[in-house]
């Protein structure tokens, strides 16, 4: 179900941190421009000239492409397609979807695609045309340090040797994006979804551009790379030198309504976050939620003090080397670690947990899971520990007021959250409805929304029977539900 959702933006000055775990790296891509245009031109017999409906997009040895669309009018009927020469992975674009996409395509393996207009029976003077390609880049040795001759260093942000394993979880994806103005990369963040229908990442992966006046400053504006972006799920291996191999195109997901704050470094511990949400796939109409049947729930209880957290996330990764001499096929694809957790901060508002959990470069984002119960305490977003396992790595704690806020009127207003799991040292008397603590019946759930409100209720089966005399709406964004004897 598609909801209507609150944008609202909380700002403030500040420094980029330089441990923040975005990877960012100029000489990932580049922008080109090509222009290419399909159409269909009316005919006395409404029958378009098949030689302009389809062409072949190659640029020669480069390991991903993205399009992007300059003017296009497909009528009501009338869509594209576009498919990978190298895996077949092909996606579908009508004049409604290329909206929700913003006039991008999905990111597609290899150095070719195919682009073919399909034109319906009734519609004239239907058109497309591509003005621009971002094309990806290939790893090599010399881009991974300062030196050519050496290897990556070990990143400071691994307590010890690095431990992290492979991970098939359903509910964590890698947001890519391509800046501009010069800055042209695709710096991954980790993502996730969460319970109420959002998905979670790191403020610093919405606004991280160093555009503002100061060193490094974050302007307070999202990053046009961000608000063009795609999460996608169920990625593959990277090729051995590191290079980025993108899911199919019916595991990508377009960007759309957020939520942010970072400040940048010195003042973004423990206010590092982004709420956001999705659009459906164009090809399967599917929202993420509901294609991978999956979600985190989330607690703003914590653990005590060395009990196991789980951090799981698109790192960078160069352990051991890959045929570059410095990342390999486990480079920024899913991975996980576990560790100890060393306690809560906070500097007024502000609340951030510590752990000695590994991460690298594009675990920015992450969800910061209690080993025990599964419960997700908050967003991994910075770099600490060091290789003779000093220091700590930091995530947002579910305790900082501004993100419970965006996560409770995500949904939209006068809304209370029903869910008929345990949560963690929460009693059935203290749950009051908030996103944190559930309202553990349907029925209490419709009895406790205000008229007109919203019940939304985390996927599952609810064993009851319910009656309604008022006016309300219930959803179930994460999944599907079921209510009845």
């Amino acid at each position: 179900m598609k909801q209507l959702f609150l944008l609202f933006v909380l700002l403030a000055g500040g420094v980029l941190n330089s441990t923040a775990q975005t990877k960012q790296d100029n000489t990932l891509a580049y922008k080109q421009q090509y222009a290419l245009e399909l159409n269909s031109r009316s005919s006395s017999t409404n029958k378009p000239d098949s030689a302009s409906l389809s062409s072949v997009v190659q640029i020669g040895n480069a390991p991903w492409l993205r399009l992007h669309i300059g003017d296009y009018d497909l009528g009501s009927q009338s869509y594209i397609t576009i498919t990978s020469m190298l895996d077949g992975g092909q996606q579908r674009l009508d004049g409604k979807s290329l909206m929700r996409w913003r006039k991008n395509s999905a990111f597609f393996n290899g150095d070719s695609v195919k682009v073919e207009l399909h034109v319906a029976p009734s519609e004239k003077e239907v058109f497309v045309r591509f003005n621009e390609l971002t094309v990806g880049k290939r790893f090599v040795k010399d881009r991974l340090g300062s030196d050519g001759d050496k290897r990556m260093s070990v990143p400071q942000t691994l307590c010890g040797d690095d431990d992290r394993v492979a991970s098939n979880d359903a509910r964590v994806g890698r947001i890519n994006v391509i800046n501009t103005a010069g800055a042209t990369s695709n710096p991954f963040c980790t993502a996730w979804l969460v319970s109420n229908g959002a998905l979670l990442t790191a403020g610093h992966c919405v606004d991280s551009d160093p555009d503002s006046s100061g060193p490094m400053l974050p302007d307070g504006v999202p990053d046009t790379g961000f608000v063009n972006g795609v999460v996608e799920f169920n990625v593959p291996a990277s090729l051995s030198n590191g290079t980025t191999v993108f899911a199919s195109p019916n595991d990508q997901y377009p960007i759309d309504t957020f939520a942010w704050r970072f400040d940048g470094a010195g003042q973004g511990l423990g206010k590092d976050w982004a709420v956001f949400f999705a659009q459906a796939n164009s090809n399967t109409n599917l929202l993420p939620h509901l294609a991978q049947r999956a979600f985190f729930r989330m607690s703003s209880e914590i653990p005590a003090v060395n009990q196991i957290l789980r951090v799981t996330g698109f790192g960078t990764d160069i352990t051991p080397v890959g045929t570059g001499g410095g990342r390999n096929a486990q480079n920024q694809t899913l991975q996980t670690a576990t560790g100890t957790f060393t306690g809560e901060s906070s500097n007024g508002a502000d609340v951030w947990h510590s752990y000695k959990v590994d991460t690298t470069g594009g675990n920015s984002g992450g969800p910061i899971i209690w080993e025990a119960n599964g419960f997700t305490i908050g967003i991994h977003t910075t770099g600490g520990c060091a290789a003779d396992n000093t220091g700590n790595n930091t995530g947002t704690s579910f305790e900082h007021d501004a993100l419970e806020t965006a996560l409770r009127v995500f949904s939209g207003t006068n809304v209370v959250h029903v869910d008929a799991a345990n949560y963690p040292g929460i009693t059935n008397a203290a749950r009051n409805g908030t996103i944190f603590r559930p309202l553990s019946t349907v029925v209490n759930g419709v009895n406790a929304v205000p008229t007109g409100g919203i019940v939304n209720i985390v996927p599952g089966n609810y064993n009851t029977s319910i009656t309604i005399n008022r006016a309300m709406t219930l959803r179930s964004p994460a999944g599907t539900t079921t209510i009845g004897q």
